[in-house]
């Protein structure tokens, strides 16, 4: 067996590819378990759909981390951006991150994300342009916030903590990059 058949045969079958997957089907299926046993949940086929796509959305950035980072950094970089856009989007979807989850201000937070994805694709996930395209999420958080306490949401109260832990989610991911960059670079 060459070389490449022999590295493609090792990471398709990976252990933590498994395990992986796994963890991520079992918490697609957590809920429908849970409704069984309990009338405080109750999700609906839509449900379902949303956290089937984020869950997949999940997976797919660790399989893109694990195949395309070129070193540890880069990879934690991708996972860590990964996670940060899932956590948004899912809390989001959820309970928002302010005011409630029907609130215009939180599609922000949404788009802020859709926007570094495509973003990331022409980029490739290298990671000199994703160490920028990090940072400006991390800014981007604050923006937000300041636009809703501003102009959007007058009166209503930012919830800055929780501003502050996401900006510290994309702030690590571009430190990560950062870091990845400037191995390339020696």
């Amino acid at each position: 067996m060459d070389d490449v058949t022999e590295t493609t045969h090792k990471t398709a079958w990976n252990g933590w590819r498994i395990t992986g997957w796994s963890v991520l089907f079992a918490l697609f299926f957590l809920p429908a378990i849970a409704m069984r046993y309990s009338t405080e949940i109750n999700w609906t086929i839509s449900d379902f759909l949303f956290a089937a796509i984020l869950l997949s959305a999940l997976g797919i950035g660790a399989e893109i981390a694990v195949r395309v980072g070129r070193n540890a950094p880069h990879r934690m970089g991708i996972a860590i951006g990964a996670l940060g856009g899932f956590l948004t989007v899912w809390i989001n979807g959820a309970v928002g991150m302010l005011g409630s989850e029907n609130e215009p201000t939180n599609l922000a937070f949404i788009a802020l994300v859709g926007i570094a994805v495509v973003a990331s694709f022409p980029a490739w996930f290298r990671p000199g342009p994703m160490r920028l395209i990090a940072a400006a999420l991390a800014i981007g958080q604050f923006l937000v916030g300041i636009a809703a306490g501003l102009w959007t949401m007058p009166g209503h109260a930012v919830e800055w903590g929780v501003l502050a832990f996401f900006a510290a989610i994309w702030s690590a991911s571009a430190a990560c990059f950062h870091a990845a960059w400037k191995r390339e670079r020696t």
